[in-house]
């Protein structure tokens, strides 16, 4: 695989998450506790992987976890750009 396909991949699931949760617009730290778990799922499905015979499916598992984890990155930076549009970036001291 490469760099496109997964890009490609990240913007399909980002559509998916958009689908099924709306625009979300967070608190950073909500983000933050989002990304914390998405990466969780992703720690899991590696444990998985190394710690249990099951190659293929823990293997898939970690990748789709990554994409959905890097899906959710590129949301937070979505909602950044919304909220610095509205003058909630920063320069306002939140």
């Amino acid at each position: 695989m490469n760099t496109e396909f997964y890009l490609s991949e990240i913007a399909k699931e980002r559509i998916r998450q958009d689908e099924k949760f709306g625009e979300q617009n967070h608190h950073p730290l909500v983000w933050f506790s989002i990304i914390g778990e998405e990466f969780g799922e992703m720690c899991k499905a590696y444990n998985d992987y190394t710690l249990k015979d099951d190659d293929s499916n823990s293997w898939d598992a970690m990748q789709q976890e990554a994409v959905q984890t890097a899906a959710c990155c590129v949301a937070m930076l979505e909602c950044l750009d919304r909220m610095a549009e509205k003058g909630l970036g920063p320069e306002t001291g939140r």
